[in-house]
């Protein structure tokens, strides 16, 4: 995909892994539409890629509230006439084991990290297919590797990964690429407050420049999973 001129949907944008490829994306020459709920975040991640040269609007909306996916996916089209590049990055984890995990948290977490982002997806894939784009499922590790404490994180992620890859299966014929990227450690603040020493993590630009060489890649090639690890994790103790 020539990235240049294209329009990209960035879910999660203001922090993290989620603002790493929305500057990408804009600095590589793509109009970025940038969504997260908190909107002094992403403001400022639209000010830097217009401050940088680029296009970028930002969508304040809770992608779990109704008709929000719906909407973002409006204002993405109307805003840069048409949509090319969805990332789905919007995500929520939470800790606790199984007998502790109350109705409301497991809602909040498949309704984000799952539910959110099929609805988003079916909104997007009447555009998507008209120019042959490019979906992007950020999940993680932790959808094939299970982590006491963290069941609600883990069954969404996993469920995550079967539905992209059932989605890809469906629109391939239509020229559409469905790619999920599953990251170990990331050097972010997913969970709680960053780690002491985070050195020996990835970084969200990481993830970014993944994101970037996928686009690049020959039309006929069609990359539909990507596992991402630290080069050398910190040994445990």
């Amino acid at each position: 995909m020539d990235i240049r001129g294209s329009s990209a949907l960035v879910t999660g944008a203001g922090r993290g892994i989620g603002k790493a490829v929305a500057l990408a994306l804009g600095r590589a020459g793509a109009a970025v539409t940038v969504v997260s709920r908190t909107a002094s975040e992403i403001e400022g991640v639209a000010a830097a890629i217009t401050a940088a040269g680029g296009r970028a609007l930002a969508f304040p909306a809770d992608l779990t509230g109704p008709g929000s996916a719906e909407r973002s996916v409006e204002a993405a089209v109307s805003a840069h006439g048409g949509l090319q590049v969805l990332v789905n990055n919007a995500g929520v984890g939470a800790h606790g084991s199984v007998a502790e995990t109350s109705d409301e948290t497991w809602d909040r977490v498949i309704g984000t990290n799952l539910t959110a982002v099929f609805r988003l997806t079916r909104a997007a894939l009447p555009h998507l297919a008209r120019s042959g784009g490019h979906v992007f499922m950020v999940s993680s590790l932790a959808g094939s590797n299970p982590i006491a404490g963290m069941a609600a994180y883990c069954a969404s992620k996993a469920a995550l990964d079967h539905f992209a890859a059932c989605l890809m299966l469906e629109v391939r014929q239509q020229g559409v690429k469905v790619t999920t990227i599953a990251p170990g450690s990331v050097a972010t603040s997913f969970g709680g407050a960053p780690r002491d020493d985070a050195s020996w993590m990835l970084t969200p630009e990481d993830v970014a420049r993944t994101v970037l060489d996928l686009l690049a890649a020959r039309d006929g090639a069609h990359l539909s999973r990507v596992e991402m690890r630290p080069a050398r994790p910190q040994k445990r103790v």
